[in-house]
């Protein structure tokens, strides 16, 4: 190991090689119809996938997908907003994407760390970062690491703000335990309708990937309140995974000028971009 190369976390990502290679399988051929481009970047925490839209010289925006997901959720999102931003769509490390089978530690900064990296390798001095609920608290320790590289911060259905349902996460890590397929019922999805080859999609993950079990750390008053640049809060009420309205009623008590959206919903954001557009033309 050469100096400052971090030693790979020995997590289980996915169930079995032959889980790896469907999802990756099918998560490439899903990839190969979208109109972006592709490349790797090289973290000290494992390579890293980066999907790309917009113009080059226009305003980064990086994209960080969910827990048990991939770039290619992005694609409402990435189609509106690369046409007027640089859009980067990146493969969180240990997840069920392209991106090194790394799990890092969630009691550390690792991943704060792992996606400055990811700026600096694609010469990235500050951007807008929008997450969903992983990546939404990735982009919270994030920002309170590296707050001179956000300028705005846009966070749906996020962790990091309240505590996370504890019986989910022992259902999740009993799954893990057992290699047992998990299964995406009502109980996350409350309504939402997508369309059959997503929830297909969805399931095929579900299935052959193990997702972080651990609870996410909740970030402190004082580190929220050092954050200055504009934040959108967006959520569901109906929320099973996080409590959602005890996120939104501390952000706005930190941070008064935050931008909260409380929808009738339930962790699925469908309407992101009826929030997040109005948001990153204010001020412009």
């Amino acid at each position: 190991m050469t100096k400052g190369e971090v030693p790979m976390a020995k997590t289980k990502v996915f169930k079995t090689e032959e889980s790896r290679d469907a999802i990756r399988f099918r998560y490439n051929q899903i990839l190969n119809t979208f109109p972006f481009d592709r490349r790797y970047v090289e973290t000290s925490f494992g390579r890293t996938f980066v999907m790309e839209g917009g113009k080059p010289d226009d305003p980064p925006l990086v994209l960080l997908h969910g827990s048990c997901s991939n770039s290619a959720f992005w694609y409402g999102e990435m189609s509106a907003l690369s046409q007027m931003h640089h859009v980067l769509a990146v493969d969180i490390v240990g997840e069920a994407g392209n991106s090194e089978e790394n799990r890092l530690d969630v009691t550390s900064e690792e991943y704060a760390d792992w996606l400055k990296q990811v700026f600096d390798a694609c010469g990235i001095k500050k951007a807008v970062v929008m997450g969903n609920s992983l990546g939404s608290w990735m982009a919270l320790r994030f920002a309170c690491k590296y707050a001179e590289c956000v300028s705005k911060m846009i966070l749906m259905a996020p962790s990091g703000l309240s505590g996370q349902n504890i019986a989910l996460l022992e259902k999740a890590k009993q799954s893990s335990l057992q290699d047992e397929a998990l299964k995406i019922d009502d109980t996350i999805m409350q309504g939402a309708k997508l369309p059959k080859e997503v929830e297909d999609f969805i399931n095929l993950i579900a299935s052959g990937y193990n997702p972080i079990t651990d609870e996410l750390p909740v970030i402190s008053d004082e580190q929220i309140k050092s954050l200055a640049m504009p934040i959108l809060f967006i959520a569901g009420k109906k929320d099973n995974m996080v409590d959602a309205v005890s996120a939104a009623q501390r952000l706005s008590q930190l941070i008064p000028d935050a931008k909260i959206h409380l929808e009738d919903s339930g962790h699925i954001i469908l309407n992101s971009l009826d929030f997040a557009i109005p948001f990153l033309a204010a001020g412009e």
